[in-house]
């Protein structure tokens, strides 16, 4: 590494690439003479040998040119770098979503999930069965109403709330004779939040999300409900404990709720739960006593509702059950994705940044680094953006390069300097400390590159040049004292592992 100019290596690559070029086209030349002379000669053989021994020995040279054309081809293209499908602004459907499944699959990423949520999707169309389910924050009354619906289905109802920790399904016949399932939902915010997920998507998969509250909604309430309009569920509230509301307060709440929402606003039934509520009894004699009275049920209003939208948009609930479900598959599907990126994406930077090292380990001569570490880097980039399915030219990634040199001029005395620190807690290599300190200093660079050019193209979707050097600069000089020891060890490994063999 030169300390004036370390990053300025594609012009010097480039006069270098163009002094190959003349010296391989003259021995090229000379090369075709003499191969001319021996085909012309090869050829006078072939004609003397019998038609099957030289139609073979004509179709294995053709296998030998083919199967070099595509190993050129291979390495023309770049490296091992994944591409993942893009996905547009177009509506999301099953072929969408099936499309991309198997397209991210290919690329080796787990789809197993997705497979099974689209599975139970299918068994719930051809069962044809209508789910309800209740959603909310714990302790609002949603086992108490279910069981006020279901009086002998032996709910579990708990004074302290969080009774219901799973999914649990009932089935409930209507006044109008159908059959429905009811599914009980763990309470929001319940076991430390750890079952918030899977309540959630419980709800997406139902037909009608009745969303329980016993007061006006909260902040977190609030969210739970623009969630689920965001999936086109149509919004029911129940309003549980109607007794401690009069008439003019219970209107006065429904306008309210419902001018927080845009159109559609969502509907707003007061309900009485019942089930038991601990009071304490005081007697004459000052003793005071703890017991439990059951409540006043009256579920009337929404079974009412349930009936009535059972009866009026079956065909139009099934629709947006299949579209949210989809959708939910889409957005986990987008979750993995992500995830599935950076990983790739880390193992990219740790390659090209582990390749730095040894390149500048390996240079024998000055300036063989320069292109040992422009070729890495160019290769580095190409295999990001390909990983983001973001094109980008060989003009684009000079362009980032260059632009990245400047933060690299300034930072180099520094970053020499750090790296010649951190090499000094490995005893017995003070003689080679020179070229051990640049290959520290390559190794900061190359990881603060690979993140910038990650990070840059995981949150604007393609490489934007200005972007993703000014998120380079920030990067290496971030958290220097500890990733200099975490390069200075890998460093005095590879360097202990050459000197071994």
């Amino acid at each position: 590494m030169e300390d004036s100019q370390p990053m300025k290596i594609t012009s010097r690559l480039r006069w270098l690439l163009a002094g190959l070029v003349l010296l391989l086209t003259l021995l090229f030349l000379v090369f075709l003479f003499f191969a001319t002379k021996n085909f012309l000669d090869l050829w006078d053989r072939l004609q003397q040998l019998p038609p099957w021994l030289a139609y073979s020995y004509s179709g294995l040279v053709g296998m030998v040119i083919l199967f070099s054309g595509w190993v050129v081809y291979k390495l023309v293209r770049g490296g091992s770098g994944k591409a993942l499908p893009k996905r547009g602004n177009e509506p999301v459907t099953e072929a969408s979503v099936v499309r991309e499944i198997e397209q991210s699959a290919s690329v080796g990423m787990d789809t197993a999930p997705l497979q099974v949520e689209l599975e139970r999707l299918h068994a719930r169309q051809v069962a044809g069965q209508v789910h309800i389910a209740f959603f909310g924050d714990v302790s609002t009354g949603k086992s108490s109403l279910i069981k006020a619906l279901l009086p002998d289905a032996g709910v579990e109802i708990s004074l302290r709330g969080g009774s219901t920790r799973e999914v649990r399904e009932y089935t409930w016949l209507t006044v109008g004779g159908d059959r429905l399932l009811l599914t009980d939902l763990p309470g929001r915010n319940e076991a430390q939040g750890e079952l918030d997920a899977l309540s959630r998507d419980e709800a997406i998969r139902a037909h009608i999300v009745v969303y329980v509250t016993d007061a006006d909604l909260s902040r977190s309430q609030y969210q739970d409900l623009q969630a689920l309009a965001g999936f086109g569920k149509p919004l029911l509230i129940a309003l549980n404990k109607r007794d401690q509301y009069s008439r003019s307060e219970q209107q006065q709440l429904i306008e309210r709720i419902q001018s927080r929402f845009s159109t559609p606003q969502p509907t707003v039934v007061f309900i009485q739960a019942g089930g038991v509520e601990a009071i304490t009894r005081i007697y004459p004699d000052g003793r005071e006593e703890v017991v439990e009275r059951p409540r006043k049920v009256d579920v009337a209003a929404l079974a009412q509702y349930l009936q009535h939208e059972i009866d009026q948009r079956l065909t139009w609930l099934a629709t947006q059950r299949d579209t949210s479900v989809l959708s939910l598959v889409q957005e986990k599907l987008d979750v993995t994705r992500l995830d599935f990126r950076r990983q790739q994406a880390e193992k990219v930077v740790r390659s090209s940044t582990r390749q730095a090292i040894l390149g500048a380990l390996a240079s024998v001569s000055p300036g063989t680094d320069l292109i040992i570490q422009g070729v890495i880097g160019t290769r580095m980039v190409q295999e990001l953006c390909k990983l983001y399915d973001s094109p980008v030219s060989e003009l684009d990634i000079d362009q980032f390069l260059n632009f990245s040199q400047g933060g690299v001029n300034k930072s180099i005395p520094l970053l020499l300097a750090v790296a010649g620190n951190g090499l000094k807690a490995f005893p017995g290599v003070g003689t080679v400390a020179g070229g051990l300190v640049h290959a520290v200093a390559y190794g900061l660079i190359f990881d603060a590159l690979g993140h910038a050019v990650a990070h840059t193209l995981e949150q604007r979707g393609t490489l934007k040049v200005a972007s993703a050097a000014t998120t380079f600069q920030e990067m290496l000089s971030g958290n220097l004292e500890e990733r200099t020891k975490t390069f200075a060890r890998l460093v005095i490994e590879q360097y202990r592992g050459k000197t071994a063999d």
